[in-house]
């Protein structure tokens, strides 16, 4: 049964990786790649399993039940959203968070860098996947000389900027979004019967509708933070009046 199990995960590797090689998109080389790492991981640990249970057998000693092993248990993806970045002469830095992701071995956790993009893969956290993907940055990045650094429920991604420019925007998305809204603030003020807000949710409505989950990752964030200063602003508006 457990050579059965290894045969036909090797049969799955070699499809894979002719996907891959015959694919020409760079996010649908991530992803076959997230999988492909995905089964090497499985295929290792069956091949464990069965020489530990080919020497007890061969040994006279009492078998146990085989331990459950990722490829026995059904491992859920998820697309990780919180961040935060800052930057450096050489450096874009940026922090995401994982919570408990020390607790993997350090080869679970898997940095791709192009240059204009990266993919972060946490394998077999808790028995989850958990994927967070960047593209469209600002400026290209040298990919050799990027890394990452595992911390305390977080990980850190050190992207090499390929010259020592400092970025206003962490991708081309963002740039967009922040040009759209200052234009659209700045026609408004022309304009006094114009509600620049209500232009504004339109615009940022059709871009979510549209966008892929980058654009949706930065409307969300700029919305959120609006919120927040709106609240602020509130309630500095009721503590003045008392």
């Amino acid at each position: 049964m457990a050579q059965h199990l290894i045969d036909n995960l090797i049969l799955d590797l070699e499809e894979l990786r002719r996907l891959s090689e015959g694919t020409q998109r760079t996010r649908v080389q991530q992803i076959l790649s997230i999988d492909i790492r995905k089964l090497e991981t499985d295929l290792q640990h069956q091949k464990e399993l069965l020489a530990a249970k080919d020497k007890e057998q061969s040994s006279g000693e009492t078998s146990k039940p085989p331990a459950p092993v990722p490829g026995d248990v059904k491992r859920y993806r998820i697309e990780l959203k919180e961040y935060a970045w800052d930057q450096s002469d050489k450096f874009i830095k940026i922090f995401v968070t994982v919570n408990e992701v020390q607790q993997v071995p350090e080869e679970n956790v898997n940095v791709e860098f192009t240059a204009n993009s990266f993919n972060v893969m946490v394998s077999n956290l808790n028995n989850k996947d958990y994927v967070f993907t960047v593209n469209h940055l600002l400026n290209e990045i040298d990919p050799a000389k990027s890394y990452r650094k595992v911390k305390s429920d977080m990980v850190a991604i050190y992207l090499a900027k390929s010259r020592p420019t400092k970025w206003a925007h962490l991708t081309v998305t963002a740039k967009r979004l922040q040009d759209m809204k200052d234009e659209r603030v700045s026609k408004s003020t022309k304009d006094t019967e114009t509600d620049p807000s209500s232009g504004l949710m339109k615009i940022m409505q059709q871009l979510y509708d549209g966008g892929d989950p980058e654009t949706k990752r930065m409307i969300n964030k700029a919305w959120h933070e609006s919120q927040n200063k709106k609240t602020e602003m509130k309630n500095d508006s009721f503590a003045f009046d008392e």
